[in-house]
């Protein structure tokens, strides 16, 4: 492959624009909008300008780079390139017709590949005469830092273009795991728990906020859900949400809270608006004072406390400095990470040891299977089980494999 196109210059298409110029591919960068490729290629720039100050890029690279960097408003410029990246709006019928036009106008040789975070890649593949070429390539943000893509296989995806795209991946110093075309594959699947339960704990007035996000950081994260949430986008993550609650067929687990999507509709979308979940004023935050809300009393069982105190402490948390509500919530939220990594491996969406390793690549501490063998199987499903009568929930029941393992 001599040539690459990307259709999309927004944060995540500009980014693997330069992943793919600083490993010395000719890029095409598509946008619709001359203003934000104009925008993409200053902050490609300005990233190129960190790394040359940090020292991971000589001075008398930056600027090959940026030549390798084509920007156009037309896909008909894509003739030219081997394989072509899309990485546009989480929109399904968006994406379909841009692949219809690519299909179009690209080679029959060209792979066509597609960033989506959530979305079926079979149903984009249909689109197109040539479905056989058709993969899914899911990038993490920022993809210059970030080495883990998860190459979605599709109903009619040909082991070729499976194989080529693997190969070019590692090629360019990426970390490709083959999963099946499922909802969230790997990562926004299993760690969207991460995001739900610490959402919930709040809906319900079990924990604020700023509570919340600091109960995590004992157990090593640099940020907590909140503000993770802020950094990737509160609209960015609440459409992931949605859709893989809806493709799963709105299983009560993946059900997102109302109030993230009101602060979308307010346009509070995180970092990117100066403010979502936080304020960011100057170098500090605080959290928005309409969300801020007193904390509603729970009882609950010895059994239940004790459970989220023994999990907490397996997980190496500092539990003496945590309140029961703060345990409560990382141990739910920890406990149903793991939960659905056995539902995603009895579906056969990936191994063991690739889940495992995708986890660790976006640099969580560990890999959820590893996390249950410190925590103990039984341990889990006992605390699930609690957790089922303690909120009157569903969404707490064991995986049917995670309740067989622990037997």
């Amino acid at each position: 492959m001599n040539t690459v196109g990307v259709v999309g210059a927004g944060r995540m298409g500009s980014g693997i624009a330069q992943v793919m110029a600083q490993t010395g591919y000719d890029v095409i960068l598509f946008d619709i909008s001359n203003d934000t490729l104009q925008v993409a290629l200053e902050n490609i720039k300005r990233h190129l300008q960190k790394g040359v100050e940090v020292g991971t890029i000589k001075k008398e690279q930056l600027q090959n780079v940026l030549t390798r960097i084509h920007p156009t408003t037309k896909l008909k410029h894509f003739i030219t390139a081997d394989i072509v990246f899309e990485a546009v709006v989480e929109d399904i019928d968006v994406k379909r017709k841009i692949f219809k036009e690519l299909d179009d106008r690209c080679p029959h040789s060209t792979i066509l590949a597609t960033n989506t975070s959530s979305l079926s890649v079979t149903k984009i593949a249909s689109a197109t005469e040539n479905p056989y070429r058709v993969i899914g390539t899911h990038f993490f943000n920022p993809p210059y830092v970030l080495k883990l893509v998860e190459v979605v296989r599709a109903q009619h995806t040909s082991e070729e273009v499976i194989e080529n795209v693997v190969n070019f991946l590692k090629g360019i110093g990426h970390t490709p795991i083959v999963v099946k075309d499922s909802p969230g594959f790997i990562v926004n699947r299993i760690s969207r728990h991460f995001y739900l339960e610490p959402l919930r704990a709040y809906e319900i007035g079990l924990a604020g906020i700023e509570e919340i996000d600091s109960a995590f950081k004992f157990f090593g994260l640099e940020m907590g859900p909140f503000e993770v949430i802020d950094y990737v986008g509160v609209d960015v993550n609440y459409i992931v949400s949605r859709s893989i609650y809806e493709r799963f067929n709105y299983e009560e687990r993946f059900r997102p809270v109302y109030f993230q999507a009101q602060l979308v509709d307010a346009g509070f979308l995180g970092r990117k608006t100066n403010g979502g979940f936080y304020e960011y004023i100057g170098g500090g935050k605080k959290v928005r004072e309409f969300l801020k809300r007193g904390k509603i009393s729970y009882k609950f069982g010895k059994k239940f406390l004790n459970l989220a105190d023994r999990i907490c402490s397996k997980l190496r948390v500092q539990s003496d400095s945590l309140s029961n509500e703060q345990k409560i919530v990382v141990a739910l939220t920890f406990s149903m990470i793991i939960n659905e990594a056995y539902n995603a491996l009895m579906e056969g969406l990936a191994s063991e040891d690739d889940i495992n390793l995708a986890f660790r690549l976006v640099r969580f501490p560990a890999g959820p299977f590893e996390l249950a063998s410190q925590i103990g199987l039984r341990n889990l499903v006992s605390f699930l089980n609690l957790a089922m009568d303690e909120f009157l929930s569903e969404r707490y029941r064991p995986s049917l494999l995670l309740v067989k393992k622990a037997i």
